[in-house]
């Protein structure tokens, strides 16, 4: 009962790569349990552990109950508009989006698993980066990679993958949404580079910005990187 919102781009429905098509019956199986005693059933009463509410069918003989969008009771559904149910209940449904990340599987960073440099990143970037990081760990730099699947909740290990390297770097095709969360959320001096040309990131691009984050290239503008690359 959570909303869930898929993040895409051009770059990853446009791209070419090889790709394992699952059969049905390798899908995980989602159940749906409804309710169906009438018997003590509450519209509101969550699980303890994933504050979930339970499944019933609408209409269904002595579980009816109000559903919409207006602000309901806590427990029993009933309408409320009072301050402080709103307040509560605001909290609650934080909460349990909240409580999703003790679904996500822990932080593996690619390469190296603590070192000078981690890059985070999500979406149609990964190729790129891959590369860049496999270019730049065969030199001899003690680099990591995470890409995200996750990015509301995060994993709940992040921040300590993040303290295991000196700097970090964000590659996005965006203004730096993701930089700005990181920054708020672990108070890491995390470097942004972003990319806005409908274009994807070069290989060359994030190898060049690496060296620069490791001291071992001058640093440059932004706007000096890709003039650079879009002369070669």
């Amino acid at each position: 009962m959570v909303p869930v919102i898929i993040l895409s781009d051009g770059y990853l429905a446009n791209g070419a790569e090889p790709w394992k098509v699952p059969t049905i019956d390798e899908l995980p199986e989602i159940p749906v349990h409804f309710e169906t005693n009438p018997e003590g059933f509450l519209p509101y009463r969550r699980d303890p552990v994933t504050l979930s509410r339970p499944w019933a069918v609408p209409g269904t003989p002595g579980l009816e109950h109000r559903i919409g969008g207006i602000e309901k009771q806590d427990v029993t559904g009933n309408i409320d508009y009072e301050p402080l149910n709103h307040e509560h209940m605001v909290r609650l449904r934080a909460a349990k989006v909240e409580a999703v990340a003790d679904d996500i599987p822990p932080v593996v960073p690619e390469g190296d698993q603590s070192g000078d440099l981690l890059i985070i990143a999500w979406g149609s970037t990964h190729g790129p980066i891959t590369a860049a990081l496999n270019a730049q760990r065969e030199k001899g730099r003690s680099i990591g990679h995470v890409h995200l699947r996750h990015l509301n909740p995060l994993p709940r290990d992040l921040g300590d993958v993040i303290k295991r390297f000196k700097k970090v770097l964000v590659p996005e095709m965006n203004m730096g949404q993701l930089l700005m969360i990181l920054r708020a959320k672990y108070l890491v001096d995390a470097q942004g580079y972003n990319k806005i040309q409908g274009k994807p990131f070069k290989t060359s691009e994030i190898e060049n910005k690496i060296e620069q984050m490791l001291g071992l290239a001058p640093f440059t503008s932004q706007e000096d990187d890709f003039d650079e690359q879009a002369g070669e």
